[in-house]
């Protein structure tokens, strides 16, 4: 889905446009030891299950089986001497897919 309005197409106007979507997904390491056929990926927060697997067949031609999303909560940062809370960091929803593999069966 993308929210940037293009002017509409005309005869003659041979301009080519790319349409980019508006969410983002980032490879990230796991903290356990995972089988090879599951991924973790940290994902824009208004991705739904269903937005991650279209995501990844329709862009990179992956084939996902399943999808397991939660939100983590961000850290607490303390002040060194006194201890109160001063920043709290921003949640962030992880994703865990389960890809499709036909050489383990």
């Amino acid at each position: 889905m993308s929210t940037k309005l293009y002017p509409i197409y005309q005869l003659g106007n041979s301009r080519t446009r790319v349409f980019l979507p508006d969410f983002w997904m980032k490879l990230v390491k796991s903290k356990r030891d995972q089988p090879k056929h599951i991924v973790t990926f940290h994902v824009h927060h208004k991705m739904s299950r269903l937005d991650v697997k279209n995501y990844l067949e329709k862009i990179y031609g992956m084939s996902v089986g399943n999808v397991h999303c939660h939100i983590k909560e961000g850290e607490m940062k303390k002040h060194p001497l006194y201890g109160h809370v001063v920043e709290k960091e921003d949640p962030v929803k992880i994703a865990h897919v389960h890809l499709v593999c036909f050489y383990c069966l």
